[in-house]
C-alpha cells in the first residue's frame, strides 16, 4: 500500500498531481506484473497528518509513504521508519549521490538515510524590479549580503501617500530565522539536546533584524502588499514562482510591474543551508514486502521519467540531478535562472535532525521574535531564551 495526499503540499494550485502519481505506478507495475499498488483516493495535506497517526496508533502503516517535514524526525526516532542505509549500499541503481545535497539531507535522521527524497521547494527572494529602477538602486545578484540587503530595505522603505505612516515597505514576511540561517548559524547541538545563543554572531544577527523592522511591512498583508506593488522583497518559495510567475500558461498574480526571484541575501564564506521544504518518501519499518517497498520508492524518486515529470509537470523542484539538465531550457525567460536553483539545490541541506527539530525551530524562531521585538538588554534576554529552549529541548 502507498500512502500519499492529493494536491500540492505548498498551497498552490496543482492540477496534475494524481496523474504523476498514477504514472509513475503504472511503470513500476509494468516492471512486476504480478503486483498492484493500491492507495487511498481524495486525503487532503491537512487531514493526512492525522490519517496517518491513526494508522501508527492502528499499526496499518502503509508499505510506503509519504512523511511530511514535521513529522519526520518524530517517525525516525519512534522506530515508525525503515532505515534505508543498507540498501542505499547493496543498489548499484540508486545512491545518495545521485541526488542534490539538499534534497539527500532532507531524508536524514542524525547521520543515517531514512527516507528518499521525492520533491523539493527551494526559497527564493522575491523582486520588485520596478521599485529598484524608481529608486535608481541596482537589482541584488547572488552573493548579496545581509547587510546590502537591510540597507536596500531602508532606501525602498517610503511614506508616498506622506500620512507619516510608510505605506511602501522594503521587506514582508522575513524573520529572524531567515537572517539567522543567511549567517550559516548552527544553534542546536546534534543530539537535540542544546542550544546556543549566547554568541557574537547571534547578537550580531539579532541587531540588525531589530534594524531591519523598521522596514518590514505586516506579515498578514504579505500579498496585498505584493500585490500592490508596494513592497521591494519578500522570500518566495519556487513553488509560489512557478505558478504566478508571468509565463502565459501558468496563473497571473503579481502583475503591472516587474519583478524577478534571486537568492536569498547569504554571509560569503559561510556553510549556508537549505532552507526549503520537501516531500520525502519513506518505508514502513514493519512492511513484508521490503524488497518491492524499495523498488516503488526509487521509482519515484530516483527514477528519471518521474523526476523529470516533477519539474516540467509539477509546482516542485526534482530531487534527482540527472533532471536537472532540463532546468535552463525549463526556466527559460522566466526570471530565475538554473544556475540559482542548482546553487540552491546544492547548499548541504538542513542540518542534523532529531526527534523534535522543526517544533524546535518554531519555538526558537518565536522566542527570538520577541526579543527582538523587545527593548531589554540583548545579552540577558539571549541568556534567558536559551536556557528556555534549552529547558524545552530536555523536557
Amino acid at each position: 500500500m502507498l500512502g500519499i495526499y492529493a494536491g500540492s503540499p505548498w498551497l498552490v494550485h496543482e492540477s496534475a498531481a494524481y496523474q504523476q502519481i498514477d504514472e509513475a505506478i503504472a511503470r513500476f507495475e509494468a516492471a512486476h506484473p504480478t503486483v498492484d499498488v493500491v492507495y487511498e483516493s481524495g486525503i487532503r495535506m491537512n487531514d493526512y497528518r492525522q490519517w496517518l497517526n491513526d494508522s501508527v496508533v492502528m499499526g496499518t502503516v502503509p508499505d510506503v509513504f509519504m512523511v511530511p517535514d514535521d513529522l519526520f524526525g518524530q517517525y525516525a526516532s519512534l522506530g515508525v521508519l525503515k532505515n534505508l542505509d543498507p540498501y542505499l549500499r547493496q543498489d548499484d541503481d540508486c545512491a545518495e549521490a545521485d541526488f542534490f545535497p539538499a534534497a539527500a539531507q532532507s531524508g536524514k535522521y542524525l547521520y543515517s538515510q531514512y527516507a528518499l527524497p521525492f520533491m523539493m521547494n527551494p526559497r527564493l527572494m522575491f523582486v520588485n524590479v520596478t521599485l529598484l529602477k524608481e529608486a535608481g538602486l541596482q537589482v541584488p545578484e547572488s552573493g548579496w549580503t545581509p547587510e546590502e540587503f537591510v540597507a536596500l530595505c531602508q532606501g525602498l522603505t517610503k511614506d508616498r501617500n506622506q500620512d507619516g505612516t510608510a505605506d511602501q515597505y522594503g521587506v514582508v514576511d522575513y524573520g529572524w530565522l531567515d537572517l539567522a540561517e543567511a549567517y550559516g548559524l548552527d544553534l542546536f547541538s546534534d543530539d537535540g539536546r542544546d542550544v546556543k545563543l549566547a554568541d557574537s554572531d547571534v547578537r550580531r544577527v539579532t541587531e540588525l533584524y531589530r534594524s531591519l523592522m523598521a522596514f518590514t511591512g505586516n506579515e498578514a498583508e504579505r500579498d496585498m502588499l505584493m500585490e500592490a506593488g508596494r513592497v521591494a522583497f519578500a522570500p518566495m518559495s519556487y513553488a509560489e514562482f512557478v505558478t504566478y510567475n508571468p509565463w502565459p500558461w501558468k496563473v497571473k498574480k503579481y502583475t503591472g510591474f516587474e519583478w524577478i526571484c534571486v537568492n536569498l541575501p547569504q554571509v560569503p564564506d559561510r556553510k549556508i543551508r537549505f532552507t526549503g521544504d520537501s516531500i520525502v518518501m519513506a518505508m514502513s519499518a514493519t512492511t513484508r514486502q521490503e524488497e518491492l517497498a524499495w523498488d516503488l520508492m526509487k521509482e519515484f524518486c530516483s527514477g528519471w521519467q518521474t523526476q523529470t515529470q516533477i519539474l516540467e509537470n509539477s509546482q516542485g523542484m526534482c530531487a534527482l540531478q540527472t533532471g536537472a539538465r532540463h532546468l535552463d531550457s525549463f526556466l527559460e525567460s522566466s526570471g530565475v535562472s538554473g544556475d540559482t536553483i542548482r546553487s540552491i539545490m546544492n547548499q548541504e541541506g538542513t542540518r542534523v535532525r532529531f526527534a523534535r527539530y522543526e517544533s524546535a525551530r518554531e519555538q526558537l524562531a518565536s522566542q527570538m521574535e520577541k526579543v527582538a521585538a523587545s527593548q531589554e538588554d540583548l545579552d540577558l534576554a539571549l541568556v534567558e531564551t536559551e536556557d528556555s529552549i534549552r529547558s524545552y529541548l530536555r523536557s
